[in-house]
């Protein structure tokens, strides 16, 4: 990929963020309250009422006072350089809290897109291979269902059913690789379905193309057809959807944790939320917001160096160019 796309996909990155920490910020500025009077409640819960003095050395300390711009600024200066504030509510710095909870949501988003990757491969292929019988159509049904339904409401049944009624596995908590099943399950069920319908779709459309046939009767194996082409064909613009879906888990997992009561960056978000902890909401959704951006950014890069037909673009467009001069 050349430098110079490089250059613009970066600066179209950087130009997302600051857009949505500006966001961020002025609806966190924005909200009601006072929020030194929530600090104080925080940092000190038993007490009943607060002097005046307190409350401004709050102000003070967190620049409460300071007019919009000057508080963004101090903000976004530190979030450049490394500095994600305190959070109001512990006094802990927000990095050390982020990064306690960082583990139990990458653990539960890579399990589930590591389930759904497999199952959507598996039922996809079968569809492919029985075009029109029942499992293709068991295929289209789960992916519909898939896609309409809610994750806390597959949750709930989930929990209903192997919890409560089978009473198999622990319906919520945190702690063994038991209280990660059901939540993974709730998670890769979504990823199954849209990576479903994808891939049957473009391994449809290979089997349509012409050179398959030259293959057949070439007398490759349907088997070396399946692995070297259909599979590599659907692969590609598949990429796209996985990082997709990654960002997505990522969103996701916040309902679903808090559907079972698991720790991780959902809990501490909604936590945070309700105890009036700016600073680390405001981190929070900026995490999820560069998450996202970046992830789709790096596919789109990783999907340019592997189709051959962006190369071939690519490389068209520079020889163009080239006659030009």
């Amino acid at each position: 990929m050349p430098v110079r796309s490089l250059l613009l996909r970066l600066a179209g990155l950087l130009a997302v963020l600051f857009g949505v920490s500006l966001i961020i910020f002025t609806l966190t500025y924005l909200a009601p309250g006072d929020k030194a009077m929530a600090i104080a409640h925080a940092r000190y819960p038993d007490a009943m009422g607060f002097a005046p003095e307190i409350l401004e050395g709050i102000r003070q300390e967190f620049h409460l006072n300071a007019p919009f711009h000057m508080q963004f600024l101090h903000w976004l200066g530190g979030f450049v350089t490394g500095d994600f504030g305190l959070s109001y509510a512990s006094g802990a710095p927000v990095w050390d809290i982020f990064i306690d909870n960082l583990g139990e949501t990458a653990t539960l988003a890579l399990a589930a897109l590591t389930l759904g990757l497999v199952a959507a491969l598996v039922l996809s292929s079968l569809a492919v291979w029985h075009v029109g019988g029942w499992v293709d159509r068991l295929a289209i049904i789960l992916a519909s269902v898939g896609a309409a339904m809610p994750g806390f409401w597959l949750g709930l049944l989930l929990i209903l059913f192997f919890a409560a009624q089978l009473n198999w596995l622990p319906a919520y908590g945190t702690g063994t690789a038991a209280h990660l099943v059901l939540p993974a399950l709730t998670l890769a069920f979504w990823v199954m379905a849209s990576q479903t319908r994808l891939l049957r779709t473009f391994m449809l459309e290979a089997y349509g193309l012409p050179f398959i046939e030259t293959l057949r009767l070439r007398g490759v194996s349907e088997r070396e057809i399946f692995l070297r082409h259909v599979l590599r064909h659907a692969s590609i613009p598949a990429l796209t959807m996985i990082g997709l879906d990654l960002a997505g888990l990522l969103e996701g997992a916040v309902i679903v944790e808090l559907t079972f009561s698991r720790g991780g960056l959902g809990a501490l978000l909604a936590g945070s939320v309700l105890a009036r902890d700016f600073p680390m909401v405001v981190f929070l959704v900026m995490f999820f917001a560069v998450a996202y951006v970046t992830i789709n950014s790096v596919i789109e890069i990783v999907q340019d160096a592997v189709d051959p037909r962006s190369r071939a673009g690519g490389a068209a467009a520079a020889r163009k160019s080239g006659a030009q001069a």
